[in-house]
This record gives structure tokens, C-alpha cells and sequence, in this order.
């Protein structure tokens, strides 16, 4: 595993506000944080550099994509990012958490242009932006003047858990739109009980695994 020397990760500050009629919700702090929590831990033990932010998702959509940008651009420093890394909600259109949609997805791949290395990883710990088509493949055709650089942008295609649903996807790919199942085939059984385990970090190392380093894995 090539683990990346430092990234930035960004996640909302509060749990999302229930609409009328339903129970309190608990997605930022018993979701988000734990996972932004367990990636800072795992990188940071092996002496690598975490930039963390958590934003203010209370505030209007532009002022949180304003001050998750300038954040990114304050904690870059003279090195650059080797992950882009976001905990949040998502949908096929954007990072619903952050803020981004299709509109302003133009300056989101700006700045992963400008303070990510060439070999960018990209990880969209949310919902659904792995969906055909969706917000994972147009960021990464976005970027694709870094594809033979190594590039690339993980995303989960359906509705599940922030950072251990087991449907994860890899862009760019022959598949285009559609994207690769990162799962090997005819792992599925090993697959989903490592990334069920929360704590053993085992998400969080998949996209800086080669192909044979996850089957070996399993």
C-alpha cells in the first residue's frame, strides 16, 4: 500500500436538522466524525499528515463551499494533497453535506487541480455518487488531464453507510460511466465482513491498495 503522505478531509460540523415529524438524527457524530476520525488516526500513526475541517453545514450552500476551498487551500502549505477525502451526505448530483452540486462542481475539481498532486485519490465517503453517471465519473473526467498519473475517485452507488457500505466504485474505467467495482471477483463474502469492521481501517486503505494488494487481502 502507497499510503498518501497527506490529505484533506472535510465533513459537516452538526447532524443534519430532521424534518417535521421525525426523530432527531445522528449522521455527523455518529457517522461522519467517526470515520474522519478513524482515517486521521490510521494515517497519522504512520507518521503521515491529515488536514481536518469540519464545516458549518448550517450556513448557506455558498459559504460552506467557500469555506471548505479556502481551508483546503490554508492547510496545503508547500505539499500537496495525495487524498481529497469527504465524509458526508451525497447524491448523484453532488455532496449534498457540502454544498456542491453540478453548478459549482467546476470549482471543487479546480482546487483538486491545483493543490492535489497528479495522483490525486478522491474519496466520497457519502451516498449515491457513485451512480451511474453521477457526480464520482463527471469529477474524474474532470480531472482526467491526471488519469495516466494515477488518479482516481472512489464513491458508493447506492444509499448505505457513510464509509462501510460495501458497494464502492472506481473512476476512471473502462466501464465509463458505470465505473469498476472495486471488490474482486469472487470475494464477495471476504469483502463484505472487512468492510463491515469499522475500526480496522480496512476502507479507508482500499483506494491506496493495488488490485492484487485487496485480493490478497481477502
Amino acid at each position: 500500500m502507497e499510503a498518501p503522505a497527506k490529505s484533506f478531509v472535510f465533513a459537516p460540523l452538526y447532524n443534519e436538522a430532521p424534518k417535521p415529524g421525525e426523530p432527531p438524527k445522528n449522521d455527523a457524530i455518529g457517522a461522519f466524525h467517526p470515520g474522519m476520525s478513524i482515517y486521521k488516526k490510521l494515517y497519522e500513526g504512520m507518521g503521515k499528515e491529515v488536514v481536518t475541517f469540519k464545516f458549518d453545514n448550517t450556513a448557506p450552500a455558498a459559504r460552506r463551499r467557500q469555506s471548505i476551498l479556502d481551508k483546503m487551500q490554508q492547510g496545503c502549505g508547500t505539499q500537496w494533497y495525495d487524498a481529497i477525502v469527504y465524509f458526508g451526505h451525497g447524491w448523484k448530483g453532488g455532496l449534498a453535506s457540502a454544498g456542491f452540486n453540478n453548478d459549482s462542481r467546476e470549482a471543487l475539481t479546480d482546487a483538486i487541480w491545483q493543490y492535489g498532486t497528479p495522483g490525486v485519490k478522491v474519496l466520497l465517503y457519502a451516498c449515491s455518487c457513485a451512480i451511474p453517471g453521477g457526480y464520482a465519473y463527471k469529477i474524474a473526467q474532470d480531472l482526467n488531464m491526471f488519469a495516466n498519473a494515477g488518479m482516481e475517485v472512489y464513491g458508493h452507488p447506492s444509499v448505505g453507510h457513510s464509509f462501510t457500505n460495501p458497494q464502492l466504485r472506481r473512476y476512471p474505467s473502462n466501464q465509463g460511466e458505470t465505473g469498476e467495482t472495486v471488490c474482486p471477483d469472487g470475494k464477495v463474502q471476504s469483502w463484505l465482513k472487512l468492510m463491515k469492521n469499522e475500526k480496522s481501517g480496512f476502507w479507508a486503505q482500499v483506494p491506496f491498495m493495488s488490485r492484487e494488494e485487496i485480493a490478497a487481502a481477502m
